[in-house]
């Protein structure tokens, strides 16, 4: 092989490795207290800290925000709400089943989604359990009028804590959240996993 040949050749093989360093680098993992972590899609991001604001009621928020060309003009969000504290019931399962074991609790939950995703809002996909990932959620999705964010309202059980989810986005198309709901397929728990000394 000529000379040139071979540098052309390095070059070439030293673009394909950078190339897949960046490839590898673009899906960042984040770990949460209490003992979470999730996958990020390409071109999201964490904004702010992991550990993020805790309310006076103990909920804690941490918030992603997707900053792609992509992104531009659907400007999707995500939150992820957490708490410390073990929820009452048996079991994962049971804890979730307990969250709308009653009329009045779903009804509640369908105005509280509607009021937060704007006026005229309306219901998308019903309130309903399904299974995401690794997990069965509660999901409902919102309808927004009027220039406002729809809404991807998601809620479970990990290891005894309840966890919640809140994308919005003002995609108005068929495919919805799909990032979103990339972030909450990879939501792993941490739990019996030694930190790094």
């Amino acid at each position: 092989m000529s000379k040139p040949g071979a540098i052309h050749l390095a070059a070439l093989c030293a673009a394909l490795a950078v190339s897949g360093l960046t490839k590898a680098a673009r899906a960042e993992t984040i770990a949460m207290p209490p003992g979470l972590s999730i996958q990020l899609p390409e071109g999201w991001v964490l904004e702010g800290s992991p550990e993020g604001v805790v309310s006076k009621t103990g909920l804690r928020r941490v918030q992603f925000a997707c900053e792609s060309d992509a992104c531009e003009q659907t400007q999707e969000t995500c939150t992820i709400l957490t708490r410390d504290g073990q929820m009452e019931g048996d079991g994962d399962a049971g804890k979730l089943r307990e969250m709308y074991a009653s009329p009045l609790k779903r009804y509640s939950r369908l105005r509280a989604v509607l009021r937060a995703t704007g006026p005229d809002a309306g219901i998308r996909k019903p309130l309903e359990r399904v299974r995401i990932g690794d997990r069965e959620w509660y999901r409902v999705e919102t309808d927004a009028r009027h220039n406002y964010k729809s809404g991807l309202y998601a809620e479970t059980v990990i290891d005894g804590r309840y966890v919640g989810v809140i994308c919005k986005s003002c995609e108005t198309g068929e495919e919805r959240h799909s990032s979103g709901l990339q972030i909450m397929k990879s939501m792993q728990s941490n739990a019996g996993v030694s930190a790094p000394h």
